[in-house]
C-alpha cells in the first residue's frame, strides 16, 4: 500500500516538473505622471509574451511595470522594438521565476545574461553576469517622449 502511494507521488511529481518553465522577466519600468504606454512594433518572438502592464505596488511611484516574459528554452535571445506614448523614464530590469504547468510562478532560477542593449547603449554591467535576483540594469534610466521607438537586444543561457 505504502509502494503504491510512494509511486504514484513520484508520477506526480514528475508530472509537475516536466510542464515547468524557466522564464526571464524583462521589465520596462516606465516612470511617468501621464497616462503614458509602451507597445511592441510588430510581433514577439515565439517563447517571448507581455501581459498587461503592472502599477508599481509602491504607492510613492508613478508609473508601471511592463514585463516581457521569455520562456529559456524557446528564445535564447530577443531583438526588440517599442513605440512610447506619453513621456517619462525608463529603467529596464531582469529577473527569473520557473513556471508551473499553469503558468504560476513556482520559484527562482539562476542565468546567465550575455548580451544586453537598450536604445544601441551596452549595459553598465560587465559582461557577462549571472542574473540571481531582480538587477536594474540602467540605474539612471533614458528619458522617453511621446512616439519615441525603444529597443532591447539581448542574449541569454542556463
Amino acid at each position: 500500500m505504502f509502494g503504491k502511494f510512494f509511486a504514484a507521488l513520484l508520477l506526480v511529481g514528475a508530472t509537475v516538473a516536466v510542464g515547468a518553465a524557466e522564464i526571464i522577466s524583462l521589465d520596462l519600468n516606465f516612470y511617468t505622471e501621464e497616462d503614458s504606454s509602451v507597445k511592441v512594433v510588430g510581433k514577439l518572438p515565439p517563447g517571448v509574451t507581455m501581459p498587461k502592464r503592472v502599477k508599481f505596488s509602491n504607492p510613492k511611484l508613478k508609473g508601471y511595470a511592463y514585463r516581457i516574459r521569455i520562456n529559456l528554452a524557446k528564445a535564447k535571445s530577443v531583438d526588440l522594438k517599442f513605440v512610447v506614448t506619453g513621456r517619462g523614464r525608463i529603467c529596464p530590469s531582469l529577473s527569473g521565476c520557473t513556471s508551473g504547468a499553469k503558468g504560476k510562478a513556482t520559484g527562482k532560477f539562476t542565468y546567465t545574461c550575455t548580451k544586453f542593449d537598450f536604445c544601441d547603449e551596452p549595459t553598465t554591467r560587465k559582461l557577462p553576469f549571472r542574473v540571481v535576483k531582480w538587477t536594474n540594469m540602467y540605474p539612471r534610466g533614458i528619458d522617453v517622449s511621446d512616439g519615441e521607438v525603444i529597443t532591447v537586444v539581448a542574449e541569454f543561457e542556463k
